[in-house]
This record gives structure tokens, C-alpha cells and sequence, in this order.
């Protein structure tokens, strides 16, 4: 009697381990999982790009992730050196990608890596061979009172944080443009003595232009700011999304407003001389990944987004 009761509990224990077992994946079939985990895994080839400090590039990639905005972190063998934050977008497989150097980069590498740990990115870093020029300006605009200091560090910080929030999409659909075919009066990049007393860099392009001038804005977009500036005057900024912005500077008057969606080629304001200046024109910047981008590389780069020379 003693051995039949035993047998009905373990053939009752044995039914209930079968069924419980169905839903357990085998050792075998696990390893199987693993190694095919690790050929996504190796699917990635890094890209080897070379960029010069302060210029930007296009590049598009096949990448194993889903559709939607990713980060990258690029970093260098400088371990004090914070890494920089690289977003991009997935459209059925393929990224999309603008990685812009910072204008004062003196690293000579840089690796992108995905939160995995999988490299995207191999870059190379070289110098670009900036020129100088010197200016004459009102002395207030280089001599700056207590006063002026405050509202230029208000002013710096307002504007970083404007560069930080971003839409999360590329706005337009079309290639970046010059937002002026004048003659470029001082060139992106260039070393400036202002008044024999104070050494700057120019991190924006100058055009020729008298006051009033209408001023078109480069791509769709939308205005996330319209103001007046100490150093760059009236002023408007335009987000294109995925972190690259555009700003018009000096402007006599401007036509839009926060907030605003804007179309590539709509006038967004009109040429003038507010601001630290030495006579009218339009300066116009541009910040990729909160870094200044020379724009002429932008509108290069963007070329390649669209399939065009």
C-alpha cells in the first residue's frame, strides 16, 4: 500500500514537472539565443570619418536598430575630458547622422559608441588653418562695464539652454541654403583683434548687407527665440531640429515670433546694425550639438542628406 501511494505522488510530480517544463527554454536553445545576440551584435561596422575643428559632416549608416532618435557617446582618450553627446535617427535601418567638431578641439581622435558599447564612429581630428582679422568698434563693446558683464553672462547662459532642447526629428526636408548670396565680409572661424585690446574668434558668417535688406531663413524650422542680445543685436534663432540651430544676427527688425514654424526661404527679419558691430550686415550662425559649425559646412553636408552634389 506504502509503495503504491508513492508511486501516485511521483507520477503526479513527474505530470506537473512535464507541464512546467514546456514553458522552459533548453540550455541548448539558450546558447542558440546568445550566439544569435552576438551576430546583431557584430552587424555594426564603424564608419572612419576625418573632420576639421569647427567644420561638420553627413554621414548615413546602416545600423540593426529600430526606427526613432538614438545618442551616441563620443569620447577620447582624454579621461578628464567630458564626452560628447551625439543624436541621430533610424529609418528602416539606415542612420542618419551630422557630427560637427567643436570649433576649440584640440584632440586629435574621438570614438562614438552606442550605450552598448557597440562603436559607430571612428574619427579622425585635423586643424583647420583659421586666418585674423582686426576690427574698430564702439569702445563699450569691448571695454564692458559691471553692468554689461552681468546682462553678457545672463545672455550666455539664455542662450545655452536654448541650444539644449531640441526637436527630435530633422524639421525640414530639403537641403540648407545661404541664408544671403553677398559677398562674405569675414569668414567663419577667423582669429579677431577687436580695438588692438581684445582677441576673439568668429564663430558665424558675415554677409554684406545694407539696412533692410530682407533676410531669408535657411531651412524649415521653428523660432524658438526673438530678441535683443548685447553682442549680436536683434536677433532670431530657429531650431531644425536633431540639434542643429540657426541664428541671424544685427537685424533692423525682425518678422516672427516664439514659437513660429517657418518655411526654408521665408524672411524672418531685415538686415541692420543693433548690436557690437562696425557697420550693417547679417551675421549669421550656426550650432550643431550646442557646438558652432561653420555654415557653409552645413549646407554641404546637407546636400548629401538629399542626394545632390
Amino acid at each position: 500500500m506504502m509503495v503504491v501511494q508513492k508511486l501516485k505522488k511521483f507520477s503526479v510530480f513527474f505530470i506537473l514537472l512535464s507541464c512546467a517544463s514546456a514553458n522552459i527554454t533548453p540550455l541548448s536553445k539558450k546558447a542558440e539565443a546568445k550566439k544569435e545576440e552576438k551576430k546583431v551584435l557584430a552587424q555594426i561596422t564603424p564608419q572612419s570619418i576625418n573632420v576639421k575643428n569647427g567644420q561638420l559632416e553627413y554621414i548615413e549608416m546602416s545600423l540593426p536598430l529600430a526606427d526613432g532618435t538614438y545618442e551616441a557617446i563620443c569620447s577620447t582618450e582624454n579621461l578628464e575630458a567630458k564626452p560628447d553627446i551625439l543624436k541621430f535617427r533610424v529609418k528602416t535601418g539606415t542612420a542618419k547622422i551630422y557630427y560637427s567638431e567643436d570649433y576649440y578641439s584640440e584632440e586629435t581622435q574621438r570614438t562614438c559608441a552606442l550605450e552598448d558599447g557597440r562603436v559607430i564612429l571612428n574619427v579622425e581630428i585635423t586643424q583647420f588653418p583659421y586666418k585674423e582679422e582686426k576690427l574698430r568698434v564702439a569702445k563699450s563693446k569691448v571695454v564692458l562695464s559691471d553692468a554689461a558683464k552681468k546682462r553678457v553672462e545672463k545672455e550666455w547662459l539664455l542662450t545655452r539652454d536654448i541650444y539644449k532642447s531640441s526637436a527630435p526629428e530633422f524639421l525640414f526636408d530639403q537641403p540648407f541654403r545661404m541664408p544671403l548670396y553677398s559677398k562674405i565680409t569675414s569668414n567663419f572661424g577667423k582669429r579677431r583683434v577687436f580695438n588692438d585690446l581684445k582677441k576673439t574668434s568668429h564663430l558665424g558668417t558675415d554677409f554684406r548687407a545694407a539696412v533692410g535688406v530682407k533676410i531669408p531663413v535657411a531651412n524649415s524650422g521653428r523660432v524658438v527665440f526673438v530678441g535683443n542680445l548685447f553682442y549680436t543685436g536683434n536677433v532670431v534663432i530657429v531650431d531644425h531640429g536633431m540639434d542643429i540651430f540657426s541664428l541671424y544676427a544685427h537685424l533692423s527688425k525682425t518678422n516672427v515670433k516664439k514659437g513660429q514654424t517657418v518655411v526654408k526661404g521665408q524672411i524672418i527679419g531685415l538686415a541692420g546694425k543693433t548690436g557690437r558691430v562696425s557697420g550693417p550686415h547679417l551675421h549669421w550662425g550656426i550650432k550643431v550639438a550646442g557646438k558652432a559649425a561653420d555654415g557653409a559646412s552645413l549646407v554641404e553636408a546637407s546636400k548629401k542628406q538629399f542626394g545632390l552634389k
